[in-house]
């Protein structure tokens, strides 16, 4: 039976009664709000209830307590306002007070008389762009009701303080298969560096997108942080700009003050989002605790009720569903750490893996039904890439032709710079099921795509290959072979090819793993024409998400 759904005044006179317990109660001063920070907490407030992702306002970057103006989400229109604002402001910090225009006026009413001309021509430089998110947020707190239960027990076992819980709203509106375009991901928005500390990433398993273990892994940077750093809103801030930062912030500005922190310290990374990080954090958490005055009555989702078990060897997932009389997609859905390598029956679940169930689709007993499988269907190593030894008399492209693939290919997953000089006894990985590319040329990525030259011609160069030619520019081996009038694969250090003019598909969809840069690299633009032609302001990316990645369609 799935866990009833509840209603969002419910949820939160839970939330307040267990705030009252205490032992995890903050103290006032866990989460202060200096009145240096007040501006910015009013405007990320009206940023999460007064305009949604269609809309944004334009704002002064530094003193947010100035609105220019709310507009739709349209470039043409903003970049215009834009234009015209810095005009009035050059008009203002000119020196300029009478015979102004209205928009001028109401500038200057906005800023104060008594507004230096240095300080307008200043933010003649700090017109900002920030998109709306109060239809992100009501998403987002309504998904949130499947993932607090879990995040508040584990607060209350680690005895911190449980408005911490509120930290995803800021990071993924509690999406846990966001991508951002700095490569973070899920939705405790964990770097894969930072993450490797806490929990399972390579390349089968990326427990970032199990919200339940990159909860655990949060909150224990959480802790860590404040263990170092002292400050509740310090350790929130190092979330984003890592402990070392705010240590050496803290160091410069004399003081873990917050507040003077944000406004004195002037280190090169500590940009607009460290800044902002705690006033968000505060909003948020406002936000959410008057959620139905600005949201009226919601209805969150139900928690799932998993089952859980330890897998005592690499098993393949159509065993596992048929042991439990689910379907795979059941398997997929409540294990979103399983990367696609195993779901394309590249590789079996691996050993030691926590398998969750929900009971919405298993209602008996987790162990007990994994007991029964044959111990047969249980492997003690993982799936091999599949490979061939050469032998005597081999040559590549005989090779190629008797595993249906080509030599080019066989030249690329096993990086051979030269094809002609095969050794006897040597092993070669062989493309998958499907053509589906090895393990080991994925993980090394040695083959980043590239922009065409202008000239649309590339010079071969030691090492290439028609295959990897083709995949660093985005186009097809037989789109480039027909460009060049080429019936086979040889090319030579030094020979120029023609790039096929082929026309980029004009809709993409987002797989996990991507980011906006490593989309726009494949499409041959750019992030910021990526951000542009979707109208999104915000890096987050999701997997299924359909991106535009040109803008001359109807």
């Amino acid at each position: 039976m799935t866990a009833p759904a509840i209603s969002l005044k419910k949820f939160f006179l839970l939330l307040v009664c267990t705030l009252l317990t205490p032992m995890l109660s903050a103290a006032p001063e866990d989460f202060p709000l200096p009145d240096s920070l007040r501006p910015a907490v009013g405007f990320w407030k009206r940023v999460y209830t007064e305009a949604d992702t269609q809309s944004g306002f334009l704002h002064d970057s530094v003193n947010l307590d100035i609105v220019y103006d709310k507009l739709p989400r349209d470039t043409t229109q903003i970049e215009a306002r834009r234009t015209q604002i810095i005009a009035d402001l050059k008009v203002l910090a000119s020196g300029k007070r009478e015979g102004l225009s209205a928009a001028q006026r109401r500038i200057l009413a906005l800023w104060g008389s008594n507004t230096t001309n240095a300080r307008f021509r200043q933010a003649t430089e700090n017109v900002r762009w920030q998109l709306g998110q109060s239809d992100r947020y009501r998403e987002g707190l309504i998904r949130s009701g499947a993932y607090r239960p879990h995040i508040e027990a584990s607060l209350t076992t680690l005895g911190l303080p449980l408005e911490l819980a509120a930290l995803p709203h800021v990071e993924s509106s509690f999406h846990p298969g966001a991508f951002s375009s700095a490569a973070a991901s899920g939705m405790w928005q964990f770097m894969r560096e930072t993450a490797q500390r806490f929990m399972q990433v390579d390349s089968f398993v990326d427990e970032r997108l199990d919200p339940y273990k990159a909860t655990q892994g949060a909150l224990a940077l959480l802790r860590e942080n404040y263990q170092e750093l002292g400050t509740w809103p310090l350790a929130l801030t190092a979330y984003n700009h890592g402990a070392t930062g705010m240590k050496r912030a803290a160091r410069d500005t004399g003081t873990n003050d917050i507040g003077r922190i944000v406004a004195e310290y002037k280190g090169p990374r500590f940009g607009f989002a460290s800044r902002n990080f705690y006033a968000q954090f505060l909003a948020v958490l406002d936000v959410e605790r008057n959620a139905e005055k600005y949201f009226g009555v919601l209805t969150l989702d139900s928690a799932p009720r998993f089952s859980e078990a330890a897998l005592d060897g690499f098993i393949e997932p159509a065993t596992i569903a048929r042991a439990l009389g689910v379907s795979v997609d059941d398997i997929k859905r409540d294990n979103p750490a399983l990367l696609p390598a195993v779901w394309s029956n590249g590789k079996r679940i691996p050993k030691g893996y926590r398998l969750k169930i929900d009971q919405r689709s298993f209602n008996g007993n987790l162990v007990s039904s994994l007991n029964k499988i044959p111990a047969a269907e249980f492997y003690a190593l993982q799936k091999a890439d599949p490979s061939y030894t050469v032998r005597a008399g081999d040559t590549l492209s005989g090779i190629a032709s008797r595993y249906n693939t080509t030599a080019a290919t066989l030249a690329t997953i096993n990086q051979l710079n030269n094809r002609n000089q095969l050794k006897v006894g040597q092993t070669l990985i062989l493309p998958g099921e499907n053509g589906r590319v090895p393990t080991l040329v994925v993980n090394k990525e040695s083959n980043p795509r590239q922009s065409a030259p202008a000239s649309g011609r590339v010079a071969v160069a030691r090492g290439d290959t028609l295959s990897t030619i083709a995949q660093r520019y985005g186009v097809s081996t037989s789109a480039l072979k027909a460009a060049n009038n080429m019936s086979g694969d040889t090319i030579r250090v030094g020979q120029t090819l023609n790039l096929p003019n082929i026309a980029s598909p004009s809709r993409y969809a987002v797989r996990p793993g991507d980011t906006l840069s490593r989309i726009a690299s494949q499409f041959r633009t750019t992030p910021q024409r990526l951000l542009s032609i979707n109208k999104l302001e915000n890096d987050l990316i999701f997997a299924g998400q359909e991106l535009l990645v040109q803008d001359d369609i109807p």
